[in-house]
């Protein structure tokens, strides 16, 4: 295998020459690098580094290169013990050479099959980046998780989760998805019921301390408490949703009804402390993509769904609003906000009807 050096933030990698050059990718050859991922690395990179993050022991379970991981510790320079594991004996030796060519301290390469490593080892931190879903690997995952530790989850199954596949979702997620305007939030939502439901078989809570999509992906940063009590009650913030194509309404429930999509997590997808104290540090690959999601994510209201700009002119029959001027109306009326999920989108909490009359009022210069 011919392998070259790039640079990605800060960090100097071999990779292989023949490589993916867009969007999640395929597997090429048997060691995979995708660079269309840096801003998906750096976003690692930034959870390392802040500052109420501390996690002694961690596992890469599927690293390919080992970029993810040997960028955090050549970045973040945090005090980890970092495993960085692949089942591939030609990505272990470009592992070994990517720690080596980085000095680092603190990283051990491994070898192994990855739900064997799982049953014999624990961490306070495990990511889990497969090809497709995460869905086989959930279970070793959880059980390998220290107290309190952090379960980090890439997820490339959009098609299913946003409800392009419905079937697939239902088989895979044991949910139903919703294909509509805020569908990618939607299938983010299911994905985490599904990790919080898997979880609690456990005994284990889930806690979002960061969860996006971003290129057709969606990737998830779950604290996992391990007491009976906060798997309740993060069992508690699951429910249902349903969405009227007539109306365009959006209503949320705790029970199932007929017509209805989920099961969804109706929580938090960040925590907002949290998600405050992530910084931009020097050298990311992408650090103006990382600074305009850090400001999406940080004022983005707690609101499980979204709307959309083109949604409601279409449906009004006229054209588009600035979204600046849209920002300003709809916050007359209640609480509004960006989201990252679309860049015409934005969170409000009132509901459509009232969302609609405001659009109206504001196309008419009121």
């Amino acid at each position: 295998m011919s392998l070259e050096k790039v640079i990605e933030g800060r960090t100097p990698l071999l990779v292989p020459e023949a490589r993916t050059e867009s969007g999640p990718g395929k597997k090429q050859g048997r060691v995979f690098y995708n660079h269309q991922m840096a801003f998906n690395r750096d976003v690692s990179v930034m959870f390392f580094a802040h500052p109420e993050m501390r996690i002694g022991r961690a596992l890469d379970a599927m690293a390919a290169t080992g970029a993810r991981a040997v960028r955090i510790m050549n970045e973040a320079r945090p005090q980890t013990e970092f495993h960085i594991n692949d089942w591939e004996p030609e990505a272990y030796d470009v592992i070994r050479q990517n720690i080596a060519l980085n000095e680092l301290e603190g990283c051990v390469a491994r070898n192994e099959d990855l739900r064997c490593l799982l049953a014999k080892e624990k961490f306070d931190y495990i990511d889990l980046d497969p090809f497709g879903t995460p869905v086989p690997f959930l279970h070793p995952a959880i059980q390998a998780l220290r107290r309190n530790g952090v379960l980090a989850i890439t997820a490339t199954d959009t098609a299913p989760l946003a409800g392009t596949h419905a079937k697939k979702c239902v088989r895979r997620y044991q949910a139903r998805p919703l294909r509509c305007v805020f569908g990618h939030e939607a299938g983010l939502r299911i994905l985490i019921g599904y990790v919080a439901r898997q979880a609690a078989m456990f005994d284990r809570g889930v806690e979002p301390l960061l969860c996006f999509y971003a290129d057709h992906y969606m990737r998830l940063y779950l604290r996992m408490p391990e007491t009976a009590e906060s798997a309740d009650l993060t069992l508690e913030k699951l429910g249902y949703l349903r969405f009227d194509r007539e109306t365009h309404e959006r209503e949320t429930s705790k029970d199932w009804s007929k017509g209805a999509s989920g099961p969804f997590w109706l929580g938090s997808i960040h925590d907002p402390a949290f998600v405050k104290g992530l910084n931009l540090i020097e050298g990311l690959a992408q650090p103006n993509r990382c600074k305009k999601y850090l400001d999406l994510w940080q004022n983005e209201i707690d609101v499980p769904y979204f709307y959309e700009n083109n949604e409601l002119s279409s449906e009004i029959g006229c054209s588009p609003l600035k979204l600046e001027r849209l920002l300003e109306g709809m916050a007359e009326i209640g609480k509004v906000s960006k989201t990252h999920f679309s860049p015409t989108g934005f969170k409000s909490d009132q509901p459509y009807a009232k969302v609609r009359e405001r659009y109206i009022q504001m196309h008419e210069g009121r």
